[in-house]
């Protein structure tokens, strides 16, 4: 039979055979591909670059949690101020918009730490100026030295537990004492000074003063504090109880000053008569009059002075007895008094200023020859006399030690030496004490 008497039926069975063979093919092919590439993307080194598709939605990265800055209080006799801490570093001298806390008579302020801190250091600051600083978080009374604003800052270091680093905790003290007097000395020798110092005085406030020391006092503000300096004359009679009452808005405090009995030398001096008649007289009598007495109460409301006193010439002959002796004359029945020291030595030593000061006068007196007066402030004068020569005019400022002339023996004199005083105003006070112990409360601390 010829194969084109084939079954058609028999043709169109086979034809779809050999579709599904290759349509079987094709899946077993695809899913042998996809096997491949699936083993060779599994078998890929792990720092080989993958090409993802972008994702349809953006990917969220968690924020880390911050760790908060440890919490802090300010108290202040019993009162709790919450001061914020900071990172951020401020000028801390600098006016700032921080937590203000009053502190007065007896305060104590310290800091309180959620968690205690592994340090801390306070500074405080009063117009840009460091007043205080110490490794502590405990601010006393006594390390405000006045009244006023002072700005603070509190610096505490972790080094350990949630939070690790620095933090800086701003505030700012508003300081108001009371007026706090201290005297010097409520019993003295005669010739001696005392002082009054007023710590927290405020300069609105009104401030009298009544004694009966025959002495004017003037007060004066000398750094944070007012000082007055109160001359004990060696007139002044000794086994008296004198009084001194400082009135300061609407207090008062008052003070008994005992001066003691000191007995003092009586010298008998002989002098050439020409040298007294030449030196002592009505002419010198009024060259005192017109050319020192306006000196005296000068009161520069300036200390000029630097630390203490020293002698104005070195290795001198010094009777300590010298000062406020009585003294007597060629024979003459009434004395007057010595108000200085009277320092034996060589014509032409130097003559140093027993510290810094403003010359007064620079200027030959008939009486006490070469002589020179320095205002060291407040009043507080030391006087040279009988120098050889001058190396100073008046109005100049000199610095303690400075070379103001050298020994001699002009006017009223014996033989070669220095006379050397001190006053405050008008009251002499004696020189040795001021040398060797210096101003009370003052340059003594």
């Amino acid at each position: 039979m010829s194969s084109y008497n084939r079954n058609p039926y028999q043709y169109k069975k086979k034809n779809n055979t050999s579709k599904r063979v290759l349509l079987y093919s094709i899946i077993i092919l695809c899913c042998v591909f996809m096997w491949f590439v699936g083993k060779r993307i599994n078998n890929a080194p792990e720092n080989s670059q993958i090409i993802s598709p972008e994702p349809t939605s953006p990917v969220i990265t968690p924020t880390p949690q911050r760790v908060l800055i440890p919490k802090a209080t300010l108290e202040i006799d019993g009162i709790k101020y919450v001061v914020p801490g900071t990172q951020d570093a401020r000028t801390a001298s600098a006016s700032l918009d921080t937590l203000e806390a009053g502190f007065g008579k007896g305060s104590v302020a310290y800091f309180n730490f959620e968690t205690p801190p592994d340090s801390y250091n306070i500074t405080l600051y009063r117009d840009s100026e460091e007043i205080f600083t110490g490794k502590t978080s405990v601010i006393m009374s006594h390390d405000i030295p006045a009244d006023g604003e002072y700005q603070g800052v509190c610096q505490a270091l972790w080094n350990q537990g949630e939070f690790t680093g620095s933090a800086n905790y701003y505030f700012t003290l508003l300081a108001d004492f009371p007026p706090q007097p201290v005297i010097s000395a409520t019993e003295t020798d005669p010739g001696e000074l005392i002082v009054l110092k007023i710590k927290h005085h405020n300069p609105e406030e009104t401030v009298k003063i009544e004694t009966d020391l025959d002495f004017k006092p003037n007060i004066f503000r000398y750094k944070d504090e007012h000082i007055i300096l109160l001359p004990v004359s060696y007139y002044n009679k000794y086994d008296n109880v004198y009084s001194f009452k400082l009135i300061i808005g609407d207090e008062t405090f008052s003070y008994a000053i005992k001066v003691n009995d000191k007995e003092f030398v009586t010298q008998h001096l002989t002098i050439d008569p020409k040298i007294a008649a030449e030196t002592r007289n009505d002419k010198s009598a009024q060259e005192v009059k017109e050319k020192i007495d306006p000196l005296r109460p000068v009161c520069d409301d300036a200390a000029y002075w630097e630390g203490g006193f020293i002698m104005p010439v070195e290795g001198g002959r010094v009777r300590e007895y010298d000062f406020g002796k009585r003294r007597h004359v060629n024979g003459s029945p009434t004395s007057y008094r010595h108000n200085g020291l009277d320092i034996g030595h060589d014509y032409g030593v130097p003559v140093m200023a027993s510290n810094s000061g403003r010359v007064l006068i620079a200027d030959y007196m008939i009486g006490t020859g070469n002589t020179v007066i320095i205002e060291h402030g407040f009043g507080l004068k030391t006087w040279y006399y009988h120098m050889e020569e001058l190396n100073v005019n008046t109005g100049d400022m000199v610095t303690k030690g400075d070379v103001i002339g050298k020994v001699g023996s002009t006017g009223f004199s014996t033989g070669p030496h220095l006379h050397f005083s001190a006053s405050v105003n008008e009251v002499y006070i004696n020189p040795i004490t001021l040398i060797n112990e210096g101003i009370p409360l003052i340059t003594s601390e």
